[in-house]
């Protein structure tokens, strides 16, 4: 080996020196140290980013609904509020019963939304609409005009409490009495007596068997008249028209 070391020319010798003398530079360099003189590092720095993925659960809360009719127009909900509906008058005493059977049939049970002091079906029908159309409720003086005209539908149609049931009040007035028919009058039958008969005239006193009267009146006044042709006192003279009989 150093017999061909020396047979090399000076040039490559000098060249095979400079590169001997990198190579330990270059471990150095790789186990860590700052590189100097020719030798030059590039490092490839590799990163790596992470990404985290935040899922957030978004737990929807149950519909409220109607747990129970307080009256026509007040409810208790199923999330503890209790609502009284705008709009409708305080149940009248002779409606109050229809009102709240038909909220219960209409509410209790099912979804609601309240929106503002109204409750809203789940079909988007507001309950004071129908109330007052069906006539279970009255509204109010200065309620919403689909409210106010709904009543009025309710009150021409006789709906509800405007019809014979109240007649369109709070409180149904007392029946009049009715007066009694008046019995047909029966005459009572009296009983009459038999009343006796009449007592018979006393006979007419018989005129003398000789009787002369100087006219009627004295006949009369003797209790005579009439003279029948034959009898005492009669006479011709008496007798004018001539029939039998004078004095007549």
């Amino acid at each position: 080996m150093t017999a061909f070391w020396r047979q090399l020319p000076t040039n490559v010798r000098r060249t095979a020196l400079g590169i001997s003398a990198v190579v330990p530079l270059a471990i150095v360099a790789g186990c860590g140290q700052p590189s100097t003189g020719l030798a030059t590092s590039s490092s490839s720095i590799s990163s790596t980013t992470t990404t985290t993925t935040t899922t957030t659960t978004t737990t929807t809360p149950p519909p409220v609904t109607v747990e129970s009719v307080v009256d026509g127009r007040t409810v208790a909900l199923s999330n503890g509020a209790k609502v009284v509906i705008q709009g409708l008058a305080a149940p009248g005493e002779c409606w109050a019963t229809s009102a709240v059977e038909f909220a219960t049939k209409t509410l209790v049970g099912k979804p609601v939304r309240v929106v503002g002091s109204q409750l809203v079906l789940a079909d988007g029908a507001d309950y004071a609409v129908l109330a007052a159309g069906q006539g279970v409720a009255r509204a109010v003086d200065g309620a919403e005009a689909a409210i106010a005209q709904a009543a009025a539908i309710a009150k021409q149609a006789g709906l509800g409490f405007w019809g014979p049931s109240c007649g369109g009040l709070d409180v149904k007035p007392a029946p009049q009495p009715v007066a009694p028919q008046p019995q047909p009058v029966v005459p009572q039958q009296r009983t009459v007596a038999p009343q006796p008969p009449p007592a018979p005239a006393p006979p007419a006193p018989a005129p003398p068997a000789s009787a002369y009267y100087a006219n009627c009146d004295a006949a009369r006044a003797a209790g005579a008249a009439p003279l029948y042709a034959g009898q005492p006192g009669y006479r011709a003279a008496l007798d004018r028209d001539k029939d039998g009989v004078a004095c007549e």
